[in-house]
């Protein structure tokens, strides 16, 4: 059996529900007996580094999730500023980027996936026809909060429930439209330059999305949110964060807008990092 046939089988064979649900368990409780040594487990497991950690001190969590979710010390992801600059939304590996045709994007090499499922919306797209887009892949070691790469004005969220696949780049290569099959969280932005929709899209042993303004998104059926009045939300402001790894999918409505020289799928990008600008005026 072939690799990928393989990844894909065991993908549809493993008990994603159920493997969450005691995932979600063991990384809430506060049973020191569980709590310290997944902890101290997972930190050297992952090479995590803790001097970059608000709260360096393993023992000083109160959770394994709280532990996962931690915030990072004042200055640790510095955001660049440039006029029309938008920054990388968080911490992990870029792993497709590019121009919105046709109201489709490449989630891998020879598969692509269609932007109205993805944010569940029909027409949608229209609203990012010649936009551009960019995919950040959250392994398990990386900062875990996902932040504003714009400033704008945060206008609605909206709930898809869906499976649990793995979002790993070897998923990703051989389970078609799998980003629109996993639960999400779209939260969508008007901001100078156009809309901005960020997905954060749940995966395997994610057992559940938070966002800045509704909290933790327990499971379930469909839900949609208006903020009234907009919230005003500044670039490199915290927006959500997943509880274990998962992806990040930006869209950008502007055409005018261009990818830094330096970005290139498959690099790994910090939260703050300059992704690209807009063009003035």
């Amino acid at each position: 059996m072939s690799s990928a046939r393989w990844i894909w089988l065991s993908q549809h064979l493993l008990p994603k529900n159920l493997l969450s649900a005691v995932v979600y368990r063991a990384t809430r409780t506060r049973a020191r007996w569980l709590k310290r040594p997944l902890t101290r487990w997972f930190a050297a497991a992952y090479r995590v580094d803790l001097a970059e950690a608000e709260n360096p001190d393993l023992d000083g969590y109160a959770t394994f999730n709280e532990f996962f979710t931690r915030a990072l010390k004042a200055g640790a992801r510095p955001l660049a500023r440039a006029p029309g600059g938008l920054v990388a939304p968080a911490d992990g590996v870029l792993t497709e980027h590019g121009r919105i045709d046709g109201g489709t994007l490449v989630q891998a090499k020879g598969i692509s996936y269609a932007l109205d499922e993805l944010v569940g919306e029909d027409g949608a797209a229209g609203a990012f026809a010649g936009g551009s887009y960019f995919t950040i892949y959250l392994a398990p070691h990386n900062y875990h909060r996902v932040h504003a790469p714009l400033a704008g004005e945060l206008v609605r969220t909206r709930y898809l429930p869906g499976a649990r696949f793995s979002v790993s780049r070897a998923t990703a290569a051989v389970i078609p439209r799998l980003f629109c099959r996993n639960e999400r969280a779209a939260v969508w932005f008007e901001t100078a330059h156009g809309p901005m929709v960020v997905v954060l899209v749940g995966a395997l042993n994610v057992s559940s999305i938070s966002t800045c303004t509704r909290g933790e998104i327990a499971s379930g059926p469909p839900q949609s949110w208006r903020e009234t009045p907009p919230r005003a939300v500044a670039q490199g402001e915290e927006i959500g964060r997943f509880n274990m790894g998962s992806t990040v999918v930006v869209l950008l409505g502007a055409r005018a807008f261009a990818f830094a020289a330096a970005v290139r799928n498959g690099t790994n990008v910090r939260m703050g990092e300059a992704l690209g600008a807009f063009a003035s005026g």
